[in-house]
């Protein structure tokens, strides 16, 4: 016999499980992800509804990593491809975030999921770069650099 595997995914239909929670009023919905998020930003992106405005970016190690994600929603992801590096303190992706040119703030809602530290500077940009309200934005840090999963277990 194989090592067991234990599989989670969202508990219900509505993301719940992957902390997705956008007010009644969003305009844009706005995420970033690292390769560790992606099958939860994958998620997020099958379930908005038609007509819904979002933009993504997604860092993966690999070209190969690219992938088709299915949404009825008006999205634009932007890969971010390290090339097989490690993933650095500061997300390259940070640099396409900063130079895009986004809608204005106010009715954004941001969804960002990954490494922790890498997900701080993401937050922060929105929150003190872009101006987006912090009550409107969720994150979620998936990992820790340098850390065991017993390590963070110890520190929660």
């Amino acid at each position: 016999m194989g090592d067991r595997v234990l599989l989670l995914g969202p508990a219900i239909a509505d993301n719940r499980a992957i902390r997705f929670r956008p007010p009644e009023d969003t305009a844009t919905v706005l995420m970033w992800a690292d390769e560790t998020a992606l099958p939860a930003a994958a998620a997020v992106l099958e379930t908005l509804p038609a007509g819904t405005r979002a933009r993504g970016w997604v860092e993966v190690p690999h070209a190969g990593d690219v992938q088709e994600l299915p949404t009825a929603a008006d999205a634009e992801v932007t890969w971010c491809v390290r090339e097989g590096a490690a993933a650095p303190e500061t997300p390259p992706s940070l640099d396409a975030v900063r130079r895009a040119v986004l809608p204005s703030p106010e009715r954004a809602y941001v969804w960002i999921a990954g490494e922790s530290g890498q997900v701080k500077q993401v937050r922060r940009h929105f929150v003190q770069e872009r101006g987006v309200d912090r009550r409107r934005v969720t994150f979620v840090g998936y990992w820790r650099r340098g850390l065991t999963e017993e390590q963070l277990r110890e520190q929660a």
